[in-house]
Formats: structure tokens, sequence, C-alpha cells
């Protein structure tokens, strides 16, 4: 008899336990299912107000263009999701636009976290009634923070619950009872009049004993209306003491008398057949210990998302047949269907989440991140700079002279060289580090794990390895160099804005080397940035003024003295400074919006000075003008030519246009194309510095030019050094057999004009010959020095 009471007693104790337990399971399941909804509704508002940009037919450009959209949205929100109030502020959390009531105290902590952190922040807010707060943060195309606040009523959160949780569901607030020192529930939702009644009796029937803690933690059953309920609390706010809770009520009277029902049959059983009550308790104990085991596993993998594993969990654990079937099956069946809902709306918002993040963070034409998601990266790395110790640099690289393939072949072949470049750049970083392109044909790169700036040269000149073969695009070759500025900090509280400019200033300090090459940040740039600026400006300024003027040096037939031409070289007189030296100017407005509008004004000026040649008898004298790259690239080029030879009715044959090396083999199908369209019109053709550039040599059969200028390095050394003596040589000799001519540039003595006219070179010019002459002087020069048209050598 003892043996069956304390089997009895054990039995009665582990179905007490069991009751227990699934109480405590019901409690779990309405506190995840809670959250998860609550997040779900919160992440709608979010992901529909930071695809306004995208889904309009007109961008969101501006703060106003912002709030007209949510004005036109109102009745869809209020229709479609129970918007209700919606407010927008800006960057320094000032509300410039509302709807419905005034924004409340309470919400603007979540408002300031929104901006702190740039990511939404959702709560609730209760009053009189509570609502839901969604706080988003919204970038507009031009750059301006806001965010966009939204409340929504808590029927449609509470019309889920309920129908995921099958219980019923309501707001109470705890107000303290200052006579009896024990604290009342009130409700606090709206309710028909059945709901509020039969919630009412709830609240009433909870015991007086029952303490805060027991109804949040564990839950306590009442009996209203003779039925079993389970009644639990789910904080609304962190800080209880607000005293704002969820109701759960959870109608359990089937299962308590299951339970009654239960411990009757086990007294009963027990008293009767020890052996076989002992044995069927065993094997039910078992399987409910194994459901209630799946079950206790089952439900934190959906708060996880982990569905896979969620549905490896059940199978063959719940008994699907109707006749055989208990309330864990029934739980356990509720649970499947719950996470098949969750598994849904968790596919839909992660498709939608992806696809908004590629577009966000994603370059679409190289699939590289973008100028957003590179910005977060060097956020992130800064931060981790502080546990790590160790250095990061930051490298912006630019496309030289992209301009000129886009200018001359059109935006597709830009498009394919921006992508050859992102393929080249990202198979040479390390899989810790980061690319982007960061807009146009600049790309940004993150080198971290540092431990001093001399690792990151081998990085940036692995990069630039990268273009030292040429790019092929269909029947085009392009040669592209690149420019890399490097900014290098060891210091974790450097902000990513400082180190993109610095990076960006080295960029244009390495873009004054020709050719690829990298340049580390240091102070004096700034200045040099500053100088670079003003310099600009004056020039802007001097071109308007006309402060700029054109110098002439003769070029003459050496052999004979006869003057064949001049040179056109430009000059700056400021009024300050006095004459400004070219190397201090043109080197620096090689690469600005300027210079096109420079090569211009040279171009007319030259050959209204060739006119002026000609009426005054000189005829047969050429006028020799540089090209820039950027002018050479300049579609407008050719048509400007033609306009200023039908206006000064000169003769295209005494136009002679010089470029560099460098300028020609940048893009060498491009310059052969330009190079006939200007030899078509009777102009001439000059190579200049010939030898300082590419692979003179191999490029020289493939440009149809009819002048090469021998560099004057190779001039100044000639009597000196046999190696210059065999290189001019050499080159005279080579460029004859072609076919060309050679004109000698830099001499400044009469044994360098002697050997030159030895070597066979025809023609040359120099300080020996003639220092540049002002324009203004011209002819009075040109009188006093010309005989017979033979240059007077002084």
């Amino acid at each position: 008899m003892s043996v069956c009471s304390l089997v009895v007693g054990l039995l009665l104790y582990q179905a007490a336990k069991q009751e227990q337990q699934l109480n405590q399971a019901l409690l779990s399941r309405d506190v995840t299912r809670y959250h998860q909804i609550s997040s779900l509704l919160s992440e709608r508002l979010s992901v529909w107000v930071e695809s306004l940009k995208y889904i309009n037919e007109s961008a969101v450009d501006t703060q106003t263009e912002l709030v007209d959209t949510l004005q036109r949205s109102m009745d869809f929100l209020l229709l479609q999701w129970d918007v209700n109030n919606v407010w927008v502020l800006n960057a320094q959390q000032e509300v410039v636009y509302r709807q419905g009531e005034i924004l409340p105290d309470d919400v603007k902590p979540m408002v300031a976290k929104t901006l702190q952190e740039a990511r939404p922040v959702n709560g609730l807010h209760c009053f009189n009634l509570c609502k839901q707060i969604s706080s988003i943060p919204v970038l507009t195309n031009a750059q301006t923070a806001s965010v966009v606040v939204m409340s929504t009523s808590v029927q449609e959160l509470l019309a889920l619950l309920s129908e995921t949780t099958h219980a019923e569901l309501a707001m109470v607030k705890e107000v303290p009872n200052t006579v009896s020192k024990q604290n009342r529930y009130y409700l606090n939702s709206m309710l028909n009049e059945s709901q509020q009644r039969f919630m009412s009796d709830v609240l009433q029937a909870i015991p007086s004993d029952a303490s805060q803690h027991t109804l949040v933690s564990t839950g306590v059953e009442v009996s209203v209306n003779n039925n079993a309920y389970l009644v639990t609390f789910v904080p609304l706010y962190a800080d209880l003491s607000k005293g704002y809770y969820l109701l759960f009520v959870h109608d359990i009277d089937e299962r308590k008398q299951a339970y009654r029902t239960q411990n009757l049959t086990i007294f009963l059983g027990g008293l009767g057949l020890v052996v076989t009550f002992l044995t069927s308790i065993f094997l039910l104990l078992r399987r409910y210990a194994f459901k209630l085991t799946v079950l206790s596993n089952m439900l934190p993998l959906l708060a996880q998302q982990r569905f896979n594993e969620f549905k490896a969990a059940q199978e063959n654990s719940f008994n699907r047949n109707i006749w055989l079937r208990d309330e864990l099956d029934t739980l356990g069946e509720a649970a499947i269907e719950l996470a098949e809902r969750l598994e849904t709306l968790d596919q839909q918002a992660t498709a939608n989440t992806a696809k908004l993040e590629k577009m966000a963070m994603f370059d679409n034409l190289t699939g590289l991140p973008n100028r957003s998601m590179m910005m977060f990266q060097i956020n992130k790395q800064l931060a981790a700079m502080q546990r790590q110790q160790s250095g990061m640099a930051l490298l912006f690289i630019d496309l030289d002279n992209f301009k000129k393939v886009n200018d001359s072949h059109g935006h597709h072949f830009g498009d394919e060289v921006v992508k050859l470049a992102s393929e080249r750049l990202s198979g040479v970083i390390r899989e810790n580090d980061n690319i982007a392109r960061f807009g146009g044909d600049e790309f940004v790169v993150i080198v971290t794990d540092l431990d001093h700036e001399e690792q990151v040269s081998a990085v940036a000149e692995k990069l630039i390895s990268q273009f030292i073969e040429p790019m092929n695009i269909g029947e085009y070759t392009f040669y592209i160099s690149i420019s890399i500025g490097i900014a290098y900090t060891e210091n974790a509280k450097s902000s990513t804005l400082e180190l993109m400019r610095h990076a960006d200033t080295a960029m244009y300090e390495a873009k004054l080397s020709p050719g690829s090459g990298y340049c580390f940040f240091h102070a004096s740039m700034n200045q040099k940035v500053v100088k670079q600026v003003e310099l600009e400006t004056a020039a802007r300024v001097a071109l308007q003024k006309q402060q700029f003027f054109l110098m002439l040096q003769p070029q003459i037939e050496l052999a004979t003295q006869r003057l064949i031409g001049f040179e056109a070289l430009l000059r700056w007189r400021h009024p300050e400074r006095g004459m400004v030296p070219p190397g201090d100017f043109l080197p620096m407005l090689e690469n600005s919006a300027m210079m096109p509008e420079i090569d211009f004004w040279v171009l007319e000026r030259a050959i209204g000075l060739l006119a002026n040649l000609n009426e005054r008898g000189y005829r047969d004298v050429k006028m020799a003008i540089n090209l820039s790259a950027a002018q050479f690239a300049n579609s407008a080029l050719k048509p400007y030519l033609i306009q200023l030879i039908e206006h000064y009715q000169v003769d295209p044959k005494n136009i002679e246009l010089e470029l560099t090396e460098t300028e020609l083999v940048a893009d060498i199908e491009r310059a052969i194309e330009v190079i006939h369209e200007v030899r078509a019109l009777g102009c001439l053709i000059a190579v200049d510095d010939f030898g300082t550039g590419y692979s003179s040599l191999s490029y020289l059969r493939m440009i149809p030019s009819d002048i090469i200028k021998i560099d004057r390095s190779f001039i100044a050394g000639m009597l000196e050094t046999d190696s210059d003596r065999n290189i001019v040589q050499s080159t005279i000799s080579m460029v004859h057999n072609m076919g060309f001519e050679v004109v000698g540039e830099g001499i400044e003595q009469a044994e360098q004009m002697a050997e030159l006219v030895a070597m066979g070179c025809r023609f040359g010019q120099g300080y020996f010959i003639s220092r540049p002459i002002d324009e203004n002087s011209l002819w009075e020069v040109v009188e006093a020095r010309v005989t017979n048209g033979c240059w007077q050598i002084q």
C-alpha cells in the first residue's frame, strides 16, 4: 500500500509538474510571438519608408519632397496599416511635419537614438491608449538626414497575437493602491462590451497575493464563470515601474478537466493495478517528456529563425491521428503551423531586405560595394582598431584620362573600362580587405591589420602592376594608368571624412606625375590644395582680364638659318606677382576644369598671330601650337579648327599641332583617328619631347605624324656623353628613313647647332637661336633680325 501511495503520489506530482511546464511553454510562446509579430509590423513600416526613394515616379531629393510624399500616402497608411500619427524631424530633432497629435516627449529619445545609430528604432507609447511607435531614418538623394516617426494602433498586433496564440488579449495598466498597498490593474484597450466584462472579471479574479513577478514570470490560474484560465502578463516597457502590460488569457479549462480526470485515473488505477498502472504511467510520461522536450527545443528555434532545424526536430514527434492526439500534439501542431507562417513571412522579408540592401549598398555596374557601404566599412574598421591596436590605410584610386575614353568612344566603352578595372583591382587585394566603387572612375580600397605604412606601398604597387597591360575592348586598345592617394592612420579616433579627404588630396598629388603612381598624404598637401584652388581662381580671372599672352620662339632651318616658323608658348603676366613661371601654373592647371578653355584660347590666339604674319608677307612661316591631353580628346577640336581656318583665311599647312608621346599612347586608336582627321584638314602633326615617353620607336610607326621633335634633354647632353649623341644621331637617321622631318629642341650652344647640322638635322630652335618673343614685340624683333627670310643669330 505504501508503494502504491508512493507511486500515486509521484504520478500526481509529475502531472502537476507537467501542468506547470505547459503553462511555462504557453508563456514563452506568448512572449516570443509578441516580439516576433511586433517586430514584423514595425519592419513593414521601415521597409516602406526606406523604399520611398525607389518606388516613386520621382526621386525623393529633399526633405520637402519627403514630406510631400508622406502627405500623399496618408490615406494609404491609415487604411492599410492604421497609421494615425506621422511626424518628420530633421537632423536637429526639430519637427518639420506633423500629421495628428503633438509628438510625445517619451518618443524623442527614440528619435535621438535613430539619428545616432542610423537605423530604425521601434517601441510603444502608452497614455490613454497604447500605440506602436516606429522611428525610421531617411537619407534623401540630397544627403539630408531625416527621421520619420509613425504611430499605429495596437489593434492589428492584438488581432494577430490572438489568432496565433488562441488567447484573449488586452492592454492593462497597473495603478498603485495607496490604501491597501496592493496594486490594482485596469484595462487600457478598446474592447466591446462582452470583452470588457470578461476581462474585468479576469482581473478581479487575480488573487490579491499574486505578485507582479509571478504574473510576468509564470502567470496565475483563475476561475471565471466556472471556467479555468491561465493569466499572464507581458511587460510593454523594460522599466516595470511604468506599469503597462499585455494581458494574455488562455482557456485551459479543457486541459484542467483532463488534468483532474487524469489524476482520478491515476489514483484509482494505482489502487487496483499497480504494475499495469506503473507501466502505463511510465510509457505515458516518457511520451509526454519527449514531446515537452521537443517543444522546449523547437520553440526557441522559431525566435532564432532556424526553420530547417525546427522542421527536423518535429518530424515523427507528434501524433497526427485524431483519436490518438493529446494537448501536446495540438500544441505541437499549432507550433508547426506558426513556424510555416513565420517562415513564409521571414522569406518574404529576407528577399525584400536583400533587394533593398543590394540597391542601397552595391554598385549595379561592377557588383562592388558602393559609397554608402564603403563609408559603413570604414567606420567599422575604425571601431575595430581600438581592439586590435593595428593600423589601416585608405587608398583612393582614380583612372587617369578616363574622361577621354568617355568623350571619344562613348559611355559604353567607359563602362567596360570601369568593369575591367574593378576586376583587376579586386583580384589582388586580400580577403579581409575591402574594395568599393566610389563613383565614376573612382575606387576605394581599405587595407587593415597593418604594422607600418610601408606595407601599403606593396599593396599600391600590386594594384599599379595590374594596369601595365592594356585593356582590349572590342577592336580598341586602351592604355589606362591609375593614380592612388593613400591615407594611413593608427588613430582609432580618426574620422571617415578626414581619411577620405586626405586620400583624395594625395591622389591629386599622384596625378601630377605622368603614368601610374601613388602618393602618401602628409600635412603639407593641404597647403598645396589651397594653392591649387587659389591658382584656378586666379587663372579664371586672368583669362577674363587678358593676363595670359603668347611668347613665340623662332624655328629655323639650321644650315641656312631660314625662318620656317614659331612655336607658341603660353605665359602669364600677373598684376601683382609679375611674370608667373610656366612650371608654377601649367602642371597644376593640366587636370583642372579651366584647361580646355585656356587651350582653345591659345589655339585661336596663335592662329590669329599666324594670320597677321601672312598679312605682313610671311606666308611660308608656320605656327606650332601645343595641345593638352584634354583638348586632344575633345570632340570639338576639329570643328573649331575648321572655324578658325575659315575665319582667319590661313593655309592649314602652316598650322602645326604638337602632342607629347604620353598623350598619344594613352589611347592609341583614338589618337590615330584624331590625327587622321586633323591631317585631312591639311594641318601638320608633330610629336613633342620625343624619347621621354613610352616605347617611342615601337609606336612611331603607328602614329601618322609629320615632324619629330627631339627632346632638349638629349640635345643638352650630346656634346658631353656618347650615349646622348648616339641617341640623337640614330633618331635623326631613323626618322629620316621613315619620311619624317626632325626638329632639335633646346639648342643653347653654337657647337650643338653645328653637330646637329652634321648629323643631318634640318630644323631647330632654342635660346642660342632666340629666346621666346613677346607677341607684342614680335614685329619689331622680326624686322630687326630677319634679312632675306633668314634669322640673324646674335
